[in-house]
């Protein structure tokens, strides 16, 4: 049961640090929508799934996908804190990190649909 809080404890502290890394170097910048200053994520939103940003308020989107990515790199972190080896880590966090983006996005986008159609 200790083991479960330490790891639950390490999800959690680097899910803020994360969190708050993004929000002092990416968030507090970000001023006014602008199709060219766009992050990478945000244009994949747009791009992939037609999501009106303007609409749906880009900084709610940004602090949405934020989030999502915060979850994203500590939930990867916490699956491989598992394997010693580097190679081996390093391999299972490439191969995990595409579908969780993947999925995770796709989430974010099918809610943002869902809402902005209201």
């Amino acid at each position: 049961m200790v083991e479960w809080a330490k790891i639950a404890l390490e999800f959690i502290g680097v899910f803020l640090i994360i969190y708050f890394g993004y929000y002092l170097f990416s968030y507090r910048k970000a001023d006014k929508f602008s199709r060219k200053k766009m992050p990478i994520n945000v244009k994949y939103l747009v791009f992939r799934y037609n999501t009106d940003v303007v609409y749906l308020g880009y900084k709610r989107v940004l602090k949405t996908l934020m989030l999502c990515d915060s979850f994203i790199v500590a939930t990867i972190y916490t699956v491989t804190r598992f394997v010693d080896n580097i190679y081996v880590r390093l391999l299972i966090a490439f191969i995990l990190i595409f579908p969780l983006f993947a999925g995770v996005y796709h989430l974010v986008a099918m809610y943002y649909k869902k809402e902005s159609e209201r």
